[in-house]
């Protein structure tokens, strides 16, 4: 079983001659803030390493490329190969978990380029010379590699662009398709409840289908509150600390009680600046897992003080995996049982957001911590600092990149339509 890695450095090398300037790939703060959590390789990078690795030959006239899992940066990928009747067959995984399966072989199909009749997107590229020179992998065919750089450049740039993904590829190679030397791409959008794109490219012998998906981000309008929560923020005389106040709910709250001009407003952050300006403001940033202390020291400077507690740790894989568990523990668990526990002292009251989660069958890792928070912190002996504990249902956030774009509410239209939110999230009783 051979195996290789790919590191940022590459990436970013790629980026640069293909021309696919897709951020999901190269910018930290854009990964960090994706639905994985962290940067993902370029499939079309892992793919041509791959290809330069198993030393691809011309003993082939297709190849199938199924991308099932995202590709990490700096962590090996193993391939294990699987000789079959007319072609070979190599799994590709990454700890443990299958990320694409690729086929090379000989196939009796005959393919004849066509155009999609209801295209939604058409692309033509001119093949740069410049592009030629600088290319990397060059052991492999020519034809090749200029094909799968100006496929990855319109699927991450063009069409569906920014944090798009390829699902699919399928390459044949049977016929001079195209004499000119023009790359010709076409798109066709499946269907419009279910981002799947049929895309096809045809330059000189080498025909492509291929798949792509739109990840949208989820564009959040934020309403004007209504008049009621406009006099509650104001009404409050205690100051207020706000623990990851950079994204989602901490972040709409944060723009919320910015209204009151007259109590101090903390809040903290860590990977997101906050992009805010009040004189009554004080933006920290603070890493929670090390610097805990300086929140200490926030609640007993500026006490009586109302903390709403809203950091996120930024892992995202199975459900099963320790490391994961093990966070989420510290996060929904370790951190605000010891911070109610330091501002017991001071008179302060503390927010725990929950999820309605927590009432289904087969709790995911993240249910199951939260509920065990929920429990924790009401068994805790508390003489001198209220708890408020809201289980939040499934919301509209920054955070909510998916496959399917859902209709979901806002946390704003929640606390103006819902009694118990506003009840919870303003201490009444």
């Amino acid at each position: 079983m051979k195996s290789y890695t790919v590191n940022e450095l590459e990436g970013l090398n790629f980026a640069k001659l293909s021309g696919d300037t897709n951020f999901i790939h190269t910018d930290k703060i854009v990964g960090y803030n994706s639905l994985f959590g962290h940067n993902i390789v370029h499939g079309v990078l892992v793919v041509l390493k791959f290809f330069s690795k198993i030393k691809l030959n011309q003993n082939y006239n297709f190849i199938k490329i199924i991308f099932k899992n995202p590709f990490k940066y700096k962590t090996s990928i193993k391939i294990k190969k699987i000789k079959k009747n007319n072609y070979f067959e190599y799994i590709l995984t990454q700890e443990k978990i299958i990320c694409a399966n690729i086929k090379i072989g000989q196939s009796q199909k005959k393919n004849h380029y066509k155009i999609y009749k209801n295209k939604t997107y058409n692309k033509n590229y001119l093949v740069s010379e410049k592009i030629i020179t600088k290319l990397l992998f060059k052991q492999m065919p020519l034809k090749m590699i200029i094909t799968l750089y100006y496929l990855s450049k319109y699927v991450g740039t063009i069409y569906p662009g920014r944090n798009s993904l390829i699902s699919e590829i399928e390459i044949y190679t049977d016929q001079n398709y195209i004499k000119s030397n023009k790359i010709f791409i076409n798109s066709k959008l499946i269907d419009k409840r279910f981002p799947l794109i049929k895309n096809i490219l045809f330059y000189k012998n080498y025909y492509i289908n291929f798949k792509t998906l739109i990840r949208p981000e989820l564009k959040i309008k934020l309403k004007q509150p209504n008049i009621k929560i406009i006099n509650e923020i104001k009404s409050i005389k205690e100051n207020l600390l706000i623990i990851g106040g950079s994204s989602g709910i901490g972040n709409d709250l944060l723009r919320l009680f910015l209204i009151n001009k007259k109590i101090k407003i903390f809040t903290t952050y860590f990977k997101n600046k906050i992009n805010l300006s009040q004189k009554n403001l004080i933006i920290k940033k603070i890493n929670i897992q090390t610097d805990l202390k300086k929140i200490f020291n926030i609640i007993k400077k500026y006490k009586p003080i109302t903390i709403y507690y809203f950091p996120t740790p930024k892992i995202f894989n199975k459900s099963k995996d320790k490391k994961l568990i093990n966070l989420y523990k510290k996060y929904y668990i370790d951190y605000p049982i010891k911070i109610i526990k330091f501002a017991d002292k001071f008179n302060s009251r503390f927010f725990y957001p929950s999820t309605t989660f927590i009432e289904r069958e087969n709790l995911s890792a993240y249910a199951r911590t939260k509920l065990k928070g929920e429990e924790k912190i009401t068994k805790l002996k508390k003489s001198n600092i209220e708890v408020s504990i809201l289980r939040i249902s499934e919301i509209n956030t920054k955070q909510n990149l998916s496959l399917i774009d859902k209709k979901l509410n806002s946390f704003r239209y929640l606390l103006s339509k819902n009694k118990l939110v506003f009840n919870r999230v303003f201490f009444k009783k």
